[in-house]
């Protein structure tokens, strides 16, 4: 039997010793019908057999389509240091393994005028995922582009555009409800909050649930319980103090992150604050670091791999499906009880 270099099979290799038109195992390795499943089942057996393997990049430049999800985030040199992103990540590779496509990464920086369908076109990226919108922006003008150019995409947010387009979030009001009631549960009835960015559109929606449900769960109502962060360990640190220093302190203090609920630790920790001996501590989101912080944070887990996944499922559906109508998946927050409060 003639060896072949399986590094340089082609196609055309594998339809001339199956003995069919190379369109046809073009067809197998697309996963496409028209074939019959006997020899689809032919046509597999002999390509491993002889090593071969599709070049995908030959096929983008052919099809001017790629087998790429690109995941674009805006301009953050600490992006690939935020579990919160990486778990969501996770979710969107497995994804990327379930449709056979690849993972390529783009941070976006709207002040030199890029865009996230410039990118599209850029490196022919046809299946897209947008983490962490800044709303500062519009973007509305750049969504329209990708829907009309027939770009696939996903928010791993709430989109606060008119257009319809495919989003997966958490029930931020319901997060907060559990946080609230089970605060309420242990005897709280004091609770300062320390908001997220108000850029985002969890940042403002957690904020609003907080006042809305704190209200009519009978809890004190004093405007200086509410202080300001941007979901960054640094900005709990900075503002927890504000709360300590009240005359009259909060019993419990809810971050609406667990980053800014580990650096509100910090702080309190540094002024001899027993947590929760002395004022119980909570969060949200269930990042990996909340287990094993001293003491372990009790949060709200937003189920972050599950929304990268989903986002991934929306957008391949938006491409598949002829009269596919974009969705947005709103995802069930859970109440993860540990020992900080």
């Amino acid at each position: 039997m003639k060896r072949f270099d399986k590094s340089s099979i082609t196609i055309k290799d594998v339809a001339k010793r199956a003995g069919v038109a190379h369109s046809t195992v073009s067809l197998v390795m697309n996963d496409r019908e028209h074939v019959s499943p006997k020899l689809r089942e032919r046509i597999l057996k002999i390509s491993n057999e002889m090593g071969y393997m599709p070049n995908m990049v030959a096929r983008s430049l052919i099809s001017k389509k790629s087998a790429t999800v690109g995941v674009v985030f805006p301009e953050n040199p600490h992006f690939f240091t935020i579990t919160y992103f990486l778990m969501i990540i996770d979710g969107i590779q497995n994804a990327c393994k379930k449709y056979d496509r690849a993972l390529m990464f783009f941070s976006l920086d709207q002040t030199k005028g890029e865009s996230y369908y410039k990118i599209s076109r850029k490196w022919l990226i046809d299946l897209m995922i947008i983490l962490n919108v800044d709303y500062t922006r519009d973007i509305s003008k750049d969504i329209r582009d990708l829907k009309d150019n027939g770009i696939a995409f996903s928010l791993v947010t709430k989109y606060n555009g008119k257009e319809k387009v495919n989003s997966v979030c958490v029930d931020n009001l319901e997060g907060v409800r559990l946080a609230l009631e089970y605060l309420a549960s242990k005897g709280h009835k004091r609770i300062g909050f320390i908001s997220g960015s108000p850029n985002s559109a969890d940042g403002p929606e957690r904020l609003d649930a907080f006042k809305v449900l704190s209200k009519k769960m009978g809890f004190d109502q004093d405007e200086d319980l509410i202080v300001h962060g941007d979901f960054t360990f640094e900005s709990g640190e900075r503002e927890v103090p504000k709360l300590l220093e009240l005359k009259k302190r909060p019993t419990a203090i809810f971050a609406a992150s667990d980053y800014m609920a580990i650096g509100a630790m910090r702080a309190m920790k540094a002024q001899g604050i027993s947590i929760p001996g002395d004022m119980a501590l909570m969060g949200f989101d269930n990042t990996l670091e909340v287990a094993y912080v001293e003491p372990p944070l009790t949060t709200i887990r937003q189920p972050l791999q599950e929304m990268g996944e989903k986002a991934v499922d929306l957008a391949v559906r938006s491409m598949n499906e002829e009269n596919f109508e974009p969705q947005m998946a709103v995802l069930k927050p859970e109440l993860i009880k540990r020992q900080s409060c």
